[in-house]
């Protein structure tokens, strides 16, 4: 899957490669895969909107954490290396590389999205 930054009717990718997580596993396989690339995201679904947190803490990775409502950000953070925390409201949240997310703002959209598969269908 990957990920996609829309604004004002204009949309870019944000990352070519993307996983969800569901469970300390995933979360853990997907910070090893995330700290390798910066083309990658981790998406985290919920059933209901609600409060959510976010933490680098004891983590060597600076993230860019945003949290979607319906696909809507609500709310975008910044979490240094080490240390960083941060909550915020919605129905999903996406963890990316710092920097990736750099230019999402609360208002815009994200979009998770499967590739096309290129083989024919006859």
């Amino acid at each position: 899957m990957h990920v996609v930054h829309r604004r004002n009717g204009s949309e870019r990718r944000l990352v070519s490669r993307g996983e969800y997580v569901t469970g300390l596993g995933s979360r853990v396989r997907g910070l090893v895969r995330l700290a390798a690339s910066g083309d990658h995201a981790l998406v985290f679904e919920f059933d209901l909107v609600g409060d959510h947190r976010a933490s680098t803490v004891l983590t060597p990775l600076a993230l860019d954490v945003v949290w979607t409502t319906g696909g809507r950000v609500t709310r975008v953070a910044r979490l240094p290396k080490w240390t960083g925390t941060a909550r915020g409201t919605g129905d999903a949240v996406f963890e990316f590389s710092r920097g990736v997310a750099d230019d999402v703002e609360a208002g815009d959209e994200l979009v998770v999205r499967q590739p096309h598969s290129s083989r024919s269908t006859e």
